[in-house]
């Protein structure tokens, strides 16, 4: 089979491939075949119809599926034949419609298709990367573990008689209403609150001061359209306190007892295990923070042009499931948060960023024979199945039957590669005030 590649750009190819006469006569014959077994024509027995009446016939069925038999073949062994990696469907000149398949002929025909353009990798060494060790300061550990000790705090009313002052602790209920509508989610009883630490809304704070036990006051509160909270943005709550207390704060002594209440044997272990923990957090945003500033850095330096019309399929067809999704649940796009205006391009951004991740990582998983075996496919499902105190077959029976195997495998290709860039990239230099 001869193959001829016309790149029209750096993404889109035209193939120009001629298919031999002997794979044209194997096609008609296959073809003949076929339909000898399928039809049955009176004077002849089933399956020993000559195949001169079969082509005199069913020349337009026959030609048809010859096509069939050898356009899409041919089209595929001329992507491998030219290790090119197609992003969309081909579209065929002549239609297959329109081609005609003649015994003794060679056929000829042309497919034009999207393609993942060569990429080429800079020097790993270009790449610069913070590589200094975490550090977590014995500071941050004590901080921790006063906050813990802040948690164990208990409260002791005093028998004064007084109004509230600023940092008193108070023991208080309010009752939250949006419309005159109660909102138990957003409402309180009977708790301990440390005033001048930030701990409740600043309105709520304001109001306590000057209040006198068993007294009740009523605060409006409107928050903004951002709210985190959907059940109170854009709205304005009334707020029902009512003071039960003033009360005297009481830290625990941090010693072993305190460990033990905490499921530690000593102190010590708990300290130790804190800072172990902490280092961990730190380490792993170290790590995130150094994924992110390698893959920018990549796609800054490759310059990768992605094809219109993939992202816009792609932004097209993601518009629609969300629609459709909107539509399920009866809901408003501003219900659900999504602003429909500034959605298309938001979501062409992410395609494209998405896409030359993909495709950069792609290449240097070919040219760096980084993939992941089965062996390790099957380590990473225990040990992610454990962690989630899940059976690991069960585990990986759902990975499959939810079609997510693969992605899986891809992620932690994607985590292989990180960890080959950040070996290879360089250390950023510290900077020195002197």
């Amino acid at each position: 089979m001869r193959v001829q590649v016309e790149r029209l750009d750096a993404t889109r190819v035209r193939l120009h491939i001629e298919v031999p006469v002997e794979d044209v006569n194997a096609a008609l014959k296959e073809a003949y075949e076929a339909l000898r077994a399928q039809v049955s024509i009176p004077g002849f027995r089933k399956g020993r119809v000559p195949v001169a009446i079969l082509k005199s016939r069913f020349p337009d069925y026959i030609s048809s599926e010859a096509v069939r038999y050898l356009i899409f073949p041919a089209y595929e062994e001329a992507i491998q034949q030219e290790n090119l990696n197609p992003l969309s469907q081909p579209t065929f000149t002549p239609s297959l419609e329109a081609l005609e398949v003649n015994e003794n002929k060679p056929i000829t025909f042309s497919a034009t298709v999207d393609i993942r353009p060569d990429i080429d990798i800079p020097p790993y060494e270009e790449l610069v990367t913070d590589k200094n060790p975490v550090n977590v300061p014995r500071e941050d550990v004590d901080t921790y573990i006063t906050r813990l000790q802040a948690q164990s705090a208990t409260y002791e009313p005093l028998d004064i008689e007084r109004s509230v002052e600023e940092k008193d602790c108070v023991r208080i209920d309010w009752e939250c209403l949006i419309n005159g509508e109660r909102m138990d989610a957003e409402s309180r009883a009977d708790i301990d609150v440390e005033l001048g630490v930030g701990s409740i809304h600043e309105k709520l704070e304001q109001a306590m001061l000057g209040m006198q036990v068993g007294q009740t006051k009523s605060v409006d509160i409107a928050f903004p359209e951002k709210h985190p909270n959907t059940d109170l943005a854009g709205k304005t709550a009334q707020y029902e306190i009512t003071l039960h207390a003033i009360t005297q704060k009481h830290l625990p002594p941090l010693d072993d007892e305190f460990a033990k209440d905490l499921g530690y044997e000593n102190y010590s272990q708990l300290y130790g295990m804190i800072w172990n923990n902490l280092v961990e957090e730190e380490t792993s945003l170290h790590i995130d923070k150094q994924k992110t500033e390698l893959l920018a850095q990549l796609i800054e330096k490759i310059d990768i042009t992605i094809p219109e019309p993939l992202v816009e399929q792609y932004v097209q067809q993601t518009l629609q499931n969300l629609k459709q999704q909107l539509a399920s649940e009866h809901r408003t796009p501003e219900e659900a948060g999504l602003n429909m205006e500034t959605l298309p391009d938001d979501l062409r951004r992410d395609v494209i960023q998405q896409t030359k991740q993909s495709w950069i990582f792609n290449t240097i998983a070919e040219e760096e024979g980084i993939y992941v075996s089965d062996d390790e496919l099957e380590y990473e499902i225990r040990r992610v199945a454990e962690q989630q105190n899940r059976d690991a077959q069960k585990y990986a029976d759902l990975l499959k039957s939810s079609n997510r195997l693969e992605d899986f495998r891809g992620q932690l290709q994607h985590e292989k590669i990180y960890q080959f860039l950040i070996h290879r990239a360089s250390a950023k230099q510290s900077l020195i005030i002197t």
